[in-house]
């Protein structure tokens, strides 16, 4: 029964969880030109500077890759937890409870980041920033439909 719709909003979280690797989501550009001519890339894995067109890891992001990975893994874990639907609906509740500390974590780096590099840098957004909160709808949307599921099974059971 893997083809039933939570396993697909579980697909998608873990997608999202991948492309969170990929692409940066958040970038401080400078404001002024008095100010330090770097531009930071911040992405799961890693904080980039772009400095006179070369790139260079500022620093790696060990928890943030150790918990996206996690929520990555543990979203394909749940999916296959399908004969089991009071047991995956209770793993999505976990997933949603990692997802809050991924949002956590990437606002503490952001910050941190922006109070290391110093004035004249401002926090750009980019369309990636949106990935932790699509895969905490995704999530609920799986959880919703984990629900259904066991209710129609309970419906099902009743008129036996």
């Amino acid at each position: 029964m893997i083809q039933r719709i939570q396993s697909l909003y579980l697909l998608l979280v873990a997608l999202a969880g991948a492309l969170m690797f990929i692409y940066p989501f958040v970038s401080l550009v400078p404001d002024s030109t008095g100010a330090d001519p770097s531009i930071y890339y911040v992405s799961s894995l890693k904080i980039e500077v772009l400095l006179n067109g070369a790139s260079s890891v500022f620093m790696r992001l060990w928890p943030m890759v150790i918990l996206n990975t996690v929520i990555v893994a543990f979203a394909l874990f749940v999916i296959f937890q399908f004969k089991k639907r009071k047991t995956q609906m209770m793993y999505t509740h976990f997933l949603l409870f990692l997802l809050m500390g991924e949002i956590g974590l990437i606002v503490f780096d952001v910050y941190t980041l922006n109070n290391a590099v110093g004035a004249g840098h401002s926090i750009s957004y980019t369309v990636f920033t949106l990935l932790p909160i699509l895969q905490i709808v995704f999530t609920r949307l799986a959880t919703s439909a984990i629900k259904s599921d066991e209710e129609l099974v309970r419906s099902a059971d009743r008129l036996r």
